[in-house]
């Protein structure tokens, strides 16, 4: 009984940030969207990964999606771009996949 109310209390936290971490990635999906930084096409050929997410600031990586439709080789998936998402206000900056890797304002 002991060992199963231990596990309990390790998944609640689990459920916590899988919840967490939706609310994240359809931020992520609404800003891509809402400032056109792909198509329909590329963003339907895109994976959304939370690298790293804190009480504030949320990195997320943008990375082409390979296989079936979308075509490319499926052992890989190339970044489009890394963005930051400031959790209380909404904004997001992005790196565009600039060759200086330096963050700037999402246009």
């Amino acid at each position: 009984m002991r060992v199963l109310a231990s596990i309990l209390v390790c998944l609640i936290p689990l459920a916590a940030f899988a919840a967490e971490e939706d609310v994240i990635l359809q931020k992520a999906f609404r800003i891509i969207t809402q400032h056109r930084l792909l198509s329909r096409a590329e963003l339907a050929c895109s994976s959304l990964v939370l690298e790293e997410a804190t009480k504030t600031v949320a990195t997320v990586t943008v990375r082409e999606k390979h296989g079936g439709k979308c075509g490319g080789a499926p052992e890989t998936a190339p970044r489009r771009f890394t963005m930051e998402i400031d959790l209380k206000t909404g904004a997001a900056r992005w790196d565009n996949n600039y060759p200086d890797m330096e963050m700037r304002p999402v246009p």
